[in-house]
C-alpha cells in the first residue's frame, strides 16, 4: 500500500484515540458509569424514592418506588393477576418488589416547570433465598454453626412492563435463575451475583467481618449499625468493592447492623448482623 493511501486510515485512527481519549478523561464510558450508578440516591433524574412496605417476620417483602409515576405503575401492576400469582408463590423467600419506571425527568414549558414520563411502567420483583447443606435457611446462625458447609444462594426475578395510559400490564419477562454456591467460612460473607452469602448472620462484639467480591460486577456494603448501649447509629459505606476484591469491618460493640448493596438494591441485594457478647 503507498503511503499517500494510508493517509486517510490514519487519520481515521488518529481520531478515534483522540475520542477515546476525551471519553476516559471525562469518565463518559460505560464502565465509569455504572459505578455511578445508586438506584436510592444518586440519580440524575427527578426521583422521590418511596418505601411502601418493609419487610416483618411474617411477610418478608419490601416495596418501594422511585417516584409517584413509578408508584402508579406499581398499584396497576398489583392488580393484575399474574402478578398476584408469581408474588403468592415467593413464601418463605424473600422478596424485594421495586418500581423503577417509568422516570420523572423535569421539563419547562412556558417558563412552567413540569415533570412527565419517561418510559412505559416497569416493576422488578426478587425472590432471593438461601440454603446450608441442602437445608432452607431461615433461622440465624452464627459462624461455627454454618463453617464449612455448602451456601448456596438463590435468585429469581419476573419485570413486569405497564401502560400508563391503558392502565394495564402488556408484558412480563422471566430472567434465567441464579445460583451462587460457597463453601461457608469464619467471619466472611460472600458478594455474588447480587446476593449476600449468608444474608443474615450472628457474630460476637469485637468481630471483624470480610465482605469478598467473587462476582464480576462491583457492589457495596452500605447501612446503619444500630449500637444497643449507647443507642448510636452509625453509618458504614464500604465504597465499591472491585470484582475479586474484599473489604472488612470491625463490629465493637453489641447491636445490629442492616445493609445493602445499593447498587443492586432493586435485586434485593441486602443482608443483617446481629452483634452480641
Amino acid at each position: 500500500m503507498k503511503a499517500r493511501e494510508l493517509v486517510p486510515l490514519i487519520v481515521i485512527i488518529s481520531v478515534i484515540l483522540t475520542i477515546g481519549g476525551v471519553l476516559i478523561g471525562s469518565k463518559l464510558v460505560p464502565e465509569e458509569n455504572v459505578k455511578k450508578f445508586n438506584p436510592l440516591s444518586e440519580i440524575s433524574l427527578q426521583s422521590k424514592l418511596k418505601v411502601i412496605k418493609t419487610p416483618t417476620a411474617s411477610d418478608n417483602i419490601l416495596i418501594y418506588s422511585v417516584n409517584n409515576l413509578a408508584e402508579e405503575a406499581l398499584h396497576i401492576a398489583q392488580s393484575d393477576p399474574s402478578v398476584k400469582q408469581i408474588i403468592s408463590e415467593q413464601r418463605d423467600k424473600a422478596v424485594t418488589i421495586a418500581a423503577i419506571q417509568p422516570t420523572a425527568v423535569l421539563q419547562s414549558i412556558d417558563n412552567k416547570s413540569t415533570y412527565r414520563s419517561a418510559g412505559p411502567g416497569q416493576i422488578r420483583i426478587t425472590a432471593n433465598w438461601q440454603y446450608i447443606d441442602g437445608n432452607l435457611y431461615s433461622n440465624t446462625a452464627n459462624f461455627k454453626e454454618i463453617e464449612n458447609k455448602t451456601g448456596q444462594s438463590y435468585q429469581h426475578i419476573w419485570n413486569i412492563f405497564v401502560d400508563l395510559d391503558k392502565r394495564a400490564v402488556v408484558s412480563i419477562t422471566e430472567e434465567p435463575e441464579r445460583i451462587m454456591k460457597e463453601t461457608l467460612q469464619p467471619n466472611i460473607i460472600y458478594s455474588g451475583m447480587n446476593m449476600f452469602m449468608p444474608d443474615a448472620i450472628k457474630v460476637t462484639s469485637g468481630s471483624v467481618i470480610t465482605w469478598i467480591n467473587n462476582s464480576n460486577l462491583p457492589h457495596n456494603v452500605v447501612g446503619i449499625y444500630k449500637e444497643t448501649a449507647s443507642g448510636s447509629q452509625i453509618r458504614v459505606d464500604s465504597g465499591f468493592i472491585q470484582p475479586d476484591e474484599s473489604w472488612r469491618y470491625k463490629f465493637k460493640n453489641d447491636g445490629v447492623f442492616e445493609y445493602r448493596c445499593t447498587i443492586h438494591s432493586e435485586d434485593g441485594m441486602k443482608g443483617v448482623i446481629l452483634v452480641s457478647s
